[in-house]
Order: C-alpha cells, then structure tokens, then sequence
C-alpha cells in the first residue's frame, strides 16, 4: 500500500526512470561495459587457444613429436648451457617441462614390475609410478646434456593409417666416432602420441630395468624396491 499522493508518486517513477537511463548511459557504465565485454572475449580466445593447443598435439604424428621435443629440449639446454653449469639440476626441471609430459609414466611403471605389478598394493601402484618418473626423468635429462653440442637426427617413419603403434629412430650423429641410434617407442592415446619405452645403442631401457627390478623384488619385495629406488633418486637429486 502506496502512501504518497498520485502525483507524487507519478515524479517519483519519473524520477526513477531518468536516475537509471543516467545509470545507464554515463561515461562510467559505457566502460565498465566495455571492460566486462573485453573480460568475456579473451576468457574466450583463451579456452579457444587452449584447445587448439590440446588439438595440435593431438593430431602430430610420432615422428612429428619426437622432432619438436628433442629440438625444444637441445635449443633449451643450449640457451640455458651457463645456468646450467653453474646448477646441474636445472637440466631435470626442463626435462620435466619439455619432455615428460610425452611419457606415459603408468603403462611403464606398470611394465617393468611386470607380474610383480599385479601383486603390489593400492598405495604401492600410486607411489611406484612416482620414483619411477623421477628414474626415467634423471636417466633421459643426463643423456640429453651430453650431447647438447651433437646433431640429432629423426629418422624417415612409416605409420599406417590406423597404427596406433610406432617406432620413431633417431641418430645422435657426433663430430667423432660413429653415430648413437636411439629409438621411441610410442603409442596412441586419447591426448596423443606417448613414450612407452626408448632403446639406446639398441638397449631397452625399460627390459633394463626390468631385470633390475625383478632381482630386487625376489630379494626384498616391491616396498625394498620401492624404498632403494626413493634412497637413490634422493640422493640423486641432493648432489650437485
């Protein structure tokens, strides 16, 4: 219930209506629209960006993939050679940055227990996968600082149309003695082409460890491995 006379409530509704067209149209509000509308487009473009991104990687073939990442990983060694001598460690976070994210960490750690994975504990099948990383990290980081000064080069690979396996060969060609063939096997996944193992010299790593591993958990289960395998990526990871 109203108790203004009509006419003054009449003003007042006049009143109203001016005070929010004022609201509506002043230099402040014509800003913050502009402000919000420019907010909501980059917000946008970004996503946009994003996907793109996911979508990229998504549709680059192994060999396409194995060429990117080594020479990001060499053009970042090269750009970093002085802060890296000066910290070795750093060559293991443009590792983790440049490299790892192309492994699929868990089919390997997986593998190389073998039938010791099936056998291992819930909190041991999270854990495991997590040195292991930092195994793989270290032993690829320290290979690659080697040859930062080396050519690398992506051998041609075959892939059928609907391959969801591939092994992309590559040559470590030094200025003396002969060449380092290295190769990545790889296999197709829902964000792309992984890493599941690499043979250096045609030694598998991942058969390497392999037989490591088993000795060590025949000797003293998977928590000794898991406990040696911590011991020494802590100590790896301490000394300069």
């Amino acid at each position: 219930m109203n108790y203004l006379p009509t006419s003054h409530l009449s003003r007042r509704n006049d009143w109203n209506r001016q005070r929010k067209a004022i609201i509506h149209h002043s230099p402040m509000a014509v800003v913050f629209k502009l402000l919000t509308a420019t907010v909501i487009i980059t917000l946008f473009a970004l996503v946009l960006m994003i996907e793109s991104a996911h979508a990229m990687a998504a549709d680059q073939t192994p060999e396409q993939l194995v060429k990117q990442t080594t020479s990001q990983m060499l053009h970042a060694l090269q750009e970093e050679r002085e802060e890296v001598k000066k910290n070795p460690q750093r060559v293991y976070a443009l590792a983790d940055e440049i490299v790892l994210p192309h492994f699929d960490v868990q089919r390997m750690a997986a593998w190389v227990l073998g039938k010791h994975w099936r056998k291992a504990t819930a909190i041991q099948k999270q854990q495991f996968p997590n040195e292991f990383r930092k195994l793989i990290l270290r032993t690829y980081a320290t290979a690659m600082a080697e040859y930062t000064d080396e050519n690398v080069v992506i051998l041609p690979t075959r892939l059928e149309p609907d391959s969801t396996d591939s092994l992309v060969r590559t040559e470590i060609r030094r200025s003396t003695g002969p060449a380092i063939p290295v190769a990545y096997r790889m296999h197709k996944t829902a964000g792309g082409w992984k890493v599941y193992d690499i043979s250096i010299d045609g030694i598998s790593l991942l058969n390497n460890y392999r037989r490591n591993f088993s000795r060590e958990v025949r000797r003293n289960g998977v928590e000794g491995l898991m406990k040696k395998l911590s011991s020494h990526n802590t100590q790896v990871a301490s000394s300069k």
